[in-house]
């Protein structure tokens, strides 16, 4: 029997060859868009779920409710690690992380950069991070030890076994040796520590100054509480923690916020579970984004679905005569149900399975363009084929089951005679059309709002010249400042170089994919100032030109300029609270003996305009390495200018990689998420309102076979080709604006709540939903018209002839 129903379905596919790709086309596009969308957000929520005892694991966290608005970080200082543990009693162990940036690695005569992360003992106990060679446990017993992962100890010793072998790190005379105790396995791409080397804490140059300062915050701590405590008894104790420990700071918020009593209000100090922690970093994306994006591919699969219900009951008058001619032979209901069921599950199983190819496919181009970590492994994990095979289930039986059993429920006089009529239009075919364009408008205007956005922040004034910048990575094995001063030497004569100079971080992020930034805090005259440290070399202001508004540049006549010299900005200014800054000390004002400002610039954005925005202070260093030299150029050809820098810097360094960008080009990654964010979603909305096309097809094809002969008899009695298109055209338009007085409100609320997140923001135009409203309605009139018109103009004789 089920042989029999399989051979009847194939025949009906084939007879209907459109319907059959309509049906198949539209199921594949979707199941491979919600596949994908899925694997991304399962990416996400499976971040850090690889450690054994995760429900026992926490990152620490500061909250500072200062007199410049709410500050968190989760960067927390040394002493911390220590002190949680012999404080609180319930902390099993308590590890301070100081995630690091890349560092020159030598052996022999190989050089590489390598991210190392410095921590304490217990790493290797506490995380989860499986051994390959050596012993975890005792893997960080020395000072100097040093465990490296898979990948790096291929990279550095091939094949040969390097266990007991020493390692140089560092540059110039910045170098320590390291000796190999293990090696562990990558990292994970769904890790939130990520490294290829891990070395003791005490190995930080700046240990002994570190180790007991309370007011410099550098490297996370995460805790890992006993098995049978609760989370919210250690948060409670973290109150007495701070009051212990943070004495001085308190006193200054109090004196700041004398109207706030509670010292949790001024300062508290928060748990993380591991689990959340990919979504609370400073720059994390929140997790109602992934929820978003699991939505978006729901709702995506959702229109496919109301799509096959509605061509199916559309394809149903055109069987009604067969469903009948097999009732009356004695088939039951139930066989006709399986039957048209069976048919909708061989369709929605050749399209599942041309979405799961097409997906498969489309991982490489998915990760290139949105910077996705999904592997083509993740597809077929037991647990992802678990939920996209249920969801397949459900979805066929719902959607490919009422269908079925709405036409196994056909009367039989009725349908012998060719007529299978409701009574009214029918609530659920309606309701679906509405539910379509609700979503797709409601798609549409969140990528329409969210590219407002990112227009909005892409015109906001970042206060220099990007323009014909180059930027260049010294990289970690050079010495940043003998390439500097090799190439002012050595292009200090080139027409097309305006000015050189270097800095301790990039603008933007260029081929290096590296950004770091430094906020430091103090205060001045009761004043709390937080801003940005940059480390920069003379000529800075005239390569990005920046004017001086007061005082003067760094110039090398001054030799205390490398010293204490501060170039800061007029919010800077303004948050000291001082008229007449110049000359000004700050940091240890009383004695003269801090930092010394000379000049005053005019604010600019050295990091993304969403993000929070800080005051700036520039100084110099004849110490501190520079990692980036930027070079002003001009040229009708900028491109061969480049291509001669990359000469130069061939000629001047030892076999450095050349990875110079432009300025403008690093500053795109300030906006990369609101780039995928509106990319994805045009997508979505590009796919919804064409999957809700398909749908308006089948469902205004429905209507006109239902209403052929009314159309005929109106035809008679006089009626023009015009009022008849325009009596069918106004029901759908019904629906239409239906689905947009709730999608709209929904729009605005969702997006007035997302732009809200931004320092920089738009306000919502009103014209915004009306553009949306009009481009809905002219889709869906033009999807209308090809039935409505073609109906019109039929021979009303045609119409009215009984068969």
């Amino acid at each position: 029997m089920f042989k029999n129903y399989f051979k009847i379905a194939w025949r009906n596919i084939k007879r209907n060859k459109l319907h059959s790709a309509i049906h198949i086309f539209g199921l594949a596009i979707a199941f491979s868009i919600c596949i994908l969308l899925f694997l991304t957000a399962y990416f996400h929520l499976s971040f850090d779920s690889f450690h054994k005892d995760k429900t026992q694991l926490f990152r620490t966290s500061r909250l500072i409710n200062s007199t410049q608005g709410p500050e968190m970080s989760s960067q927390m200082p040394l002493p911390a690690a220590a002190a949680l543990m012999a404080d609180i009693p319930e902390v099993e162990t308590a590890i301070a992380v100081n995630m690091g940036m890349p560092e020159n690695f030598s052996y022999e005569e190989k050089n590489m950069e390598r991210v190392v992360v410095r921590t304490d003992p217990d790493f290797f106990k506490v995380f989860n991070f499986p051994v390959l060679i050596g012993n975890g446990s005792t893997a960080l017993s020395g000072f100097q030890d040093i465990v490296l992962s898979e990948t790096t100890a291929k990279a550095i010793f091939g094949d040969s076994d390097p266990i007991g072998k020493e390692l140089k790190i560092g540059r110039g005379e910045d170098v320590e040796f390291y000796t190999v105790t293990a090696v562990v396995k990558d990292c994970p791409k769904n890790s939130s520590i990520r490294f290829d080397a891990v070395a003791r804490i005490e190995s930080l140059p700046n240990f002994g100054k570190l180790q007991n300062d309370w007011g410099s915050n550098g490297s996370s701590v995460f805790i890992k509480i006993s098995k049978n405590s609760d989370s919210q008894k250690v948060a409670l104790k973290l109150q007495p923690f701070v009051e212990k420990h943070y004495p001085d700071q308190l006193a200054e918020l109090r004196a700041d916020r004398p109207e706030i009593k509670e010292t949790s209000e001024l300062f508290s100090i928060n748990l993380t579970n591991i689990n959340d922690v990919h979504f609370s970093g400073e720059r994390s994306a929140p997790k109602v984004l992934v929820y978003a994006l699991m939505s978006l591919g729901a709702f995506i699969l959702l229109i496919a679905c109301f799509n096959f219900v509605n061509l199916n009951m559309a394809n149903s008058f055109k069987r009604s005569r067969e469903l009948g001619v097999r009732k009356t032979l004695g088939a039951y209901k139930g066989q006709l149900f399986m039957q048209l069921w069976g048919e909708a599950f061989l369709l929605y199983f050749v399209g599942f399975m041309l979405g799961l190819g097409l997906a498969s496919q489309l991982i490489p181009a998915f990760n290139t363009q949105f910077g996705g970590g999904i592997e083509i492994s993740a597809l077929f994990q037991p647990t992802f084929l678990a939920i996209m095979f249920g969801v397949f289930l459900l979805v066929t039986l719902i959607a490919g089951g009422y269908p079925a059993l709405k036409m196994a429920n056909f009367n039989l006089v009725g349908v012998l005679k060719g007529k299978v009529s409701a009574k009214k239009p029918g609530a659920l075919r309606n309701t679906l059309l509405v539910s379509q364009f609700a979503i797709s408008s409601l798609l549409i205007c969140v990528s329409w709002i969210a590219s407002q956005q990112l227009d909005f922040l892409r015109e906001v004034p970042i206060g220099f010249e990007k323009e014909q910048v180059i930027s260049i990575p010294v990289g970690f094995q050079q010495d940043g400042r003998k390439i500097l001063a090799r190439m002012r030497n050595e292009l200090q004569n080139d027409p097309n170089i305006v000015s050189i100079t270097g800095t301790g971080g990039n603008l933007g992020r260029g081929l290096d994919r590296v950004t770091v930034r430094s906020v430091v805090g103090f205060d001045y005259k009761q004043n709390q100032v937080s801003a940005d440290w940059l480390l920069a070399d003379y000529d800075f202001l005239k390569t990005l030109q920046i004017p001086i508004l007061k005082g003067r540049d760094f110039d090398p006549a001054y030799a205390t300029d490398t010293i204490n010299a501060f170039v800061v900005t007029e919010s800077f200014v303004k948050a000291m609270g001082e008229p007449d800054p110049i000359g000004k000390y700050f940091g240890g004002e009383e004695a003269g003996l801090g930092n010394r400002i000379i000049g005053v610039i005019p604010d600019f954005n050295a990091y993304s305009p969403s993000e929070k925005a800080y005051p700036i202070a520039i100084h110099l260093s004849a110490s501190e390495h520079i990692n980036y030299i930027f070079l002003k150029v001009k040229s009708d050809n900028p491109q061969k200018v480049m291509e001669h820098i990359a000469a130069v810097w061939d000629k001047l360094t030892d076999n450095a990689l050349f990875k110079a960008s432009f300025l403008d080009e690093n500053l795109q990654a300030w906006y990369e998420g609101e780039i995928i964010m509106t990319t994805v979603f045009s997508i979505a909305s590009a796919i919804a309102i064409f999957l809700s096309c398909l749908g308006l097809f089948a469902i205004s094809l429905m209507v006109i076979e239902m209403r052929t002969k009314e159309i005929g008899i109106r035809k008679v009695m006089g009626a023009s080709v015009n009022g008849i298109v325009a009596m069918i055209s106004i029901h759908f338009l019904k629906l239409v604006m239906l689905s947009l007085l709730i999608a709209v409100p929904l729009a605005w609320y969702a997006m007035q709540t997302w732009i809200e997140n931004y320092e920089n923001r738009i306000s919502i135009d009103p014209l915004t939903f009306l553009g949306v409203g009009t481009v809905v309605i002219v889709v869906a009139l033009f999807t209308v018209s090809f039935h409505t018109i073609k109906a019109a103009i039929v021979n009303p004789v045609d119409s009215l002839r009984t068969e």
